[in-house]
C-alpha cells in the first residue's frame, strides 16, 4: 500500500483522472493496476526477509492447486448465474443479448444523422474478446487479493492473534480496504464484504492452507459480475425489493447476494468436514 497508493496517485496525475469519491468504474482499473502490479514484488521482498516459501502463503503451482481453483471458479460463477436466473424469472431484470445495446445506440445515431457527424462505423469489440479480457482480469485480481489478504495478512496476524480474532481482523481489513476506492459511498457494502472475506478465509482453511479454492471463488465472482456488466447483458425490469436485491451498483447490500455468500460458506464447510 505504501508504494502502490503513491503510484496510483501518479497515474491519476499523468492521466488527469479526478480523485472523486466514489471513483467512477472507468477510472478504477488504471488506478488499481499500479497497486496490484507492485503487490507480488512487495510480497517477494517480504518473503525473502522472513525466509518463507510461497507455499507458506498458500501458493503452490501444482495440479491439486489448480483443481481447487477450477472447482471454486465453477461454484462461484454458477452461483451468480443462478442468482441472475432467479431475478430474470421474477422480472426484476430483463435479458439483453450481447451487442444489442451497441446496435441500439448505432440506430439512434442514424436517426439523428443530421446532428451527429458520421465518420464510418465505430469499431466493435467482439464478445469473445471481452470474455477473455474479463477472465484474465478476474484471475489476476482474485490472485493478488487472495495472496495479500488470505495469504500474507492472515499468516502475519495468525502469529500474534487467536484464530477467531485473526479471522475477524482479516475480514474487516479486507472490507474496509475497499473504501480506498469507493469512499463513504461504499460503507453500506462493508458487512457484505466482511462476510465475503470470511468465506474466502474459510475456503483456505478447508483446502488445508492452499489458496486454490479461495482464488477460484474470488475470481469466479469477479468474472461473472464483470462479464454481465461489460457485455450489458441485463437491463432493469420491475423494481425488486431493495432489501432483497441490494442497492444500485452495491449488490452486497441485498439479502439474496448475501445468502449466496453464506450458502457458499456452508457448502465449503460441509465438503471439508
Amino acid at each position: 500500500m505504501a508504494l502502490g497508493i503513491p503510484a496510483s496517485l501518479a497515474v491519476a496525475r499523468i492521466g488527469r483522472i479526478p480523485l472523486d469519491y466514489p471513483v467512477p468504474p472507468q477510472h478504477k482499473l488504471p488506478l488499481l493496476l499500479p497497486l496490484y502490479l507492485l503487490a507480488p514484488a512487495a510480497v517477494e521482498v517480504y518473503r525473502r526477509l522472513g525466509a518463507d516459501a510461497w507455499s507458506s502463503y498458500g501458493i503452490a503451482w501444482n495440479q491439486p492447486f489448480f483443481n481447487l481453483a477450477i472447482a471454486g471458479f465453477g461454484v462461484a460463477a454458477g452461483g451468480v448465474t443462478v442468482l441472475v436466473a432467479l431475478q430474470l424469472a421474477l422480472g426484476w431484470r430483463r435479458w439483453q443479448p450481447p451487442g444489442r445495446k451497441a446496435a441500439t445506440a448505432a440506430s439512434d445515431a442514424e436517426v439523428e444523422g443530421d446532428l451527429i457527424p458520421s465518420s464510418g462505423p465505430a469499431p466493435q469489440t467482439t464478445p469473445g474478446v471481452v470474455l477473455l479480457a474479463v477472465l484474465l482480469l478476474a484471475l489476476f485480481v482474485g490472485w493478488i487479493e487472495e495472496l495479500v489478504f488470505r495469504g500474507v495478512l492472515a499468516n502475519g496476524l495468525g502469529q500474534t492473534l487467536p484464530l477467531w480474532a485473526m479471522a475477524i481482523a482479516v475480514s474487516l481489513i479486507f472490507a474496509v480496504s475497499h473504501l480506498v476506492w469507493d469512499g463513504p459511498a461504499g460503507a453500506p457494502q462493508l458487512p457484505g464484504l466482511a462476510i465475503m472475506g470470511a468465506v474466502l478465509l474459510l475456503a483456505r482453511w478447508a483446502a488445508g492452507g492452499s489458496l486454490g479454492l479461495a482464488w477460484g471463488l474470488h475470481a469466479g465472482w469477479v468474472f461473472a459480475i464483470a462479464l454481465i456488466d461489460a457485455l450489458a447483458l441485463l437491463k432493469p425490469g420491475k423494481d425488486g425489493p431493495v432489501w432483497l436485491v441490494g442497492m444500485p451498483d452495491q449488490p452486497l447490500t441485498g439479502l439474496l447476494p448475501l445468502g449466496l455468500l453464506v450458502l457458499t460458506g456452508v457448502g465449503v464447510w460441509w465438503v471439508s468436514g
